[in-house]
């Protein structure tokens, strides 16, 4: 039995709320905020009840925050879950010469997709221990079984969540060309299907839809709107009883396959230092143009109908060999999905190729949906088209590799890989501006029962401090709206600074051991179930019951500064050539995932292009000259 998660002291949280607040507020913001934390805490205050009532929570429930959290972080949150909330990951690209390879190698997905299920069905999968930080701890392993047959349900004040269920029978949904269909994969009488039956049912599917002569009405775009509206669209679809079994078969699924055309080789394709935006090539195609289609799918003229956002596994396949995954991020973290990927392209990888024997499929066809359609919904299809479409053409998005070194290089300066990158992109964002701001980072909190996650906050004063005395004399660098078409040319326009010495190398040195140690005392207070975020937000959540109001503690200006993360940022790391990428939760923030290999570091940088404050190709450069300039001081 895992321990459950902790609560920590008041007189502790508060303690790292003020000192997470001084670098990010100003004086005048931080002595109100001693103020009302004072009143707060004080013996006639509210915080003593409201921390008791956390404590009672805590007896009674296996996770007294789960739903605080969950809610907080998802179900009540109503913006489109595109970009907004769902990750895109792109896996190595495949080759495929034929159809029927492409009708395979979906089949091999789907088939270890059901091992998967299987061995979790049965009680095998392998406990988890941690590996760092008291060593050998076990992990929850809650979110694994939550992957497959799982789905996000919209709701006009709160989402809910359909979690899967044991059933004799299971299904896949194929989507092509806004059509779907229904590929039945385990019968209640005879078992799984065969990876030869089912790449005939996938064969089917994708010679069949070419074919028909009505353009299908894109009942998956409406999944790209805000959840209010989509709940009053999925209630106005399920009038219809066509509909309601559509829905409840998408829905129940074990995933979604979406078979998709790739998009223009143009799209988004803009970078810096003159070359195109990404490096690694799939038929022509860039990493950031692959990210795009994973993420969003395009846009209405593309593939953004040929999805069901709310799903938590789409799997995603191009003709031209690209493939990879959008996920709806409430059931699980990043990393469940990448070792349930990446364990199954190494066994595809493993496996022989084949010829295909020609033998003929005996099942009958897959259904396919069809939808009752009524001139309201028409109009609300065409509407949610033009919204996904203005949406995704202000994604700003870019894959970054820094080649010059990776964290074979950091391991060597005896700093965790993970420490230095987070100073790298506190660096990287005071160069472009001139301070720091509330930065989010995912910190596992697995080690306790229905663990998910908390906030290792980045923005410290020893990480400006370090920052400042590295960019002596520098200045901000920052741009303006007309200024942003010269973000994507070459290096003639880089903006030359004038830099002048004023501290040794060996007292910048020493600045950045404090910055690291204090950012490894956080992370580890985190993991270790004594962060901050969680607790306020308990704190907060209990106020809200008990009271019936906020208290001032969490209407204060600098509480709303803090819980706006201009720099929202994870590490996904795979063990494959692979990476995984969203969205800013901000409209002038910045989203930066990286995954650090031995000799390099993928970033996949996003901000918005309404926004004229940000640019992911400024940051990627900004955080190129970071990684250099930190390379020259610990080398």
């Amino acid at each position: 039995m895992l321990p459950k998660v902790p609560i920590p002291t008041l007189t502790q949280t508060m303690a790292e709320y003020l000192r997470v607040l001084q670098p990010i507020v100003t004086p005048q913001q931080l002595e109100r905020s001693r103020s009302v934390i004072k009143q707060f805490t004080a013996p006639n205050g509210p915080g003593a009840t409201l921390q008791r009532h956390l404590l009672d929570k805590r007896e009674a429930e296996d996770n007294w925050a789960y739903y605080y959290w969950l809610n907080d972080m998802y179900m009540d949150n109503p913006l489109p879950l595109p970009i907004n909330s769902n990750p895109g990951m792109v896996l190595p690209p495949r080759k495929f010469t034929t159809v029927n390879d492409i009708a395979r190698f979906a089949a091999r997905l789907i088939d270890n997709l059901m091992l998967h299920k299987e061995m979790l069905d049965s009680g095998g999968l392998v406990q988890e221990r941690a590996t760092s930080r008291e060593k050998g701890q076990p992990l929850c392993m809650a979110q694994y079984y939550r992957l497959l047959g799982s789905c996000r349900r919209p709701g006009e004040i709160r989402d809910s969540q359909y979690l899967p269920q044991q059933r004799s029978d299971e299904h896949m949904i194929i989507c092509c060309r806004n059509q779907m269909y229904c590929v039945p994969v385990k019968a209640g009488d005879r078992g799984r299907l065969t990876e030869d039956e089912i790449a005939s049912q996938v064969l089917c599917a994708l010679n069949d839809a070419p074919c028909l002569r009505y353009d299908p009405p894109r009942v998956g775009i409406l999944t790209t709107g805000t959840r209010p509206q989509w709940a009053k669209d999925r209630q106005l679809l399920l009038l219809e009883p066509q509909n309601v079994r559509n829905i409840e078969l998408v829905e129940q699924a074990l995933a979604l396959i979406c078979f998709d055309e790739s998009i223009p080789l143009t799209f988004n394709a803009r970078g810096f230092n003159g070359s195109p935006a990404g490096a690694h090539y799939c038929a022509g195609r860039d990493e950031s143009n692959m990210a795009h289609e994973m993420i969003h799918g395009g846009g209405s003229k593309y593939n953004t109908g040929n999805r069901w956002f709310d799903k938590t596994m789409q799997l995603i396949i191009c003709n031209d060999g690209s493939w990879g995954l959008c996920y709806e991020h409430s059931p699980s973290e990043g990393i469940a999905v990448v070792q349930l990927l990446e364990g199954i392209v190494k066994k595809i990888d493993e496996m022989p190729s084949r010829e295909e024997n020609g033998s003929q499929n005996y099942l009958p066809p897959p259904e396919r949906l069809e939808w009752s359609i009524c001139p309201e919904i028409e109009q609300r299809i065409s509407e949610a088209s033009r919204d996904a479409d203005r949406n995704i053409e202000d994604l700003d998005f870019y894959v970054y590799r820094y080649r010059s070194y990776g964290k074979n290089f950091i391991k060597a300066c005896q700093v965790s890989p993970d420490v230095f990158i987070q100073l790298a992109l506190q660096l990287a964002y005071f160069k472009l501006y001139g301070h720091l701001v509330s930065t989010y980072e995912s910190a596992s909190t697995r080690r306790f029962m229905l663990g998910r996650v908390d906030c290792i906050r980045s923005a410290s004063m020893e990480a400006l401090e370090w920052a400042k005395a590295m960019c002596q004399g520098e200045g901000a660098n920052v741009t303006l709206e007309s200024d942003k078409e010269d973000d994507y040319s070459c290096e003639g326009n880089d903006i030359k600074k004038v830099t002048f010495s004023i501290y040794s190398r060996d007292h910048l040195r020493e600045l950045f051991r404090c910055a690291a140690a204090r950012q490894t005392e956080v992370m580890v207070q985190n993991i270790l179930g004594h962060g901050i975020d969680i607790h306020l937000l308990g704190l907060r959540e209990a106020c809200r019951e008990k009271e019936g109001n906020m208290h001032e503690l969490f209407t204060d200006e600098s509480y709303k500064i803090a819980n706006c993360f201009l720099l929202s940022t994870s590490q996904v790391a795979c063990s494959t050539n692979s990476f995984m990428g969203y969205g800013p939760v901000t409209p002038h923030g910045y989203g930066a995932s990286y995954n650090p290999h031995p000799n390099e570091i993928i970033f996949c940088i996003s901000a918005f292009f309404s926004s004229d404050k940000t640019s992911a190709s400024r940051f990627a450069r900004s955080l190129q000259d970071s990684l250099d300039a930190m390379r020259d001081l610990l080398s």
